[in-house]
């Protein structure tokens, strides 16, 4: 029983920051820094992602693989500005070089 009520009371949690802005926000313009904050979240969280992926182990042959689909998603982002083609485009690279090396 302990489980399901912690379950709710994260679920509730949840949902009340989700609509906190909401209804903060509701009758005025958000805050300029509250912005420019927001429009740097998805390069923050991408730039996480890829650098807790690499392995510092060079003598591993996959670390070097690693490094390159890396470079690729950054190259593949500052072409097309999509993070979605940069996250699927290294992903690819990394599975067809590894399966081409091993």
């Amino acid at each position: 029983m302990r489980i399901v009520l912690s379950i709710i009371a994260m679920g509730i949690a949840t949902q009340i920051t989700r609509f906190f802005p909401f209804v903060i926000f509701k009758r005025h313009n958000a805050p300029k820094w509250l912005l420019t904050g927001a429009k740097l979240i998805p390069g923050a969280v991408m730039i996480t992602l890829v650098l807790t992926s690499l392995s510092l182990d060079f003598s591993a042959t996959q670390t070097g693989l690693q490094w390159i689909s890396a470079a690729a998603v950054v190259i593949l982002h500052l072409l097309f500005k999509h993070p979605l083609i940069s996250i699927f485009g290294g992903t690819a690279l990394y599975m067809l070089l590894l399966q081409l090396t091993l």
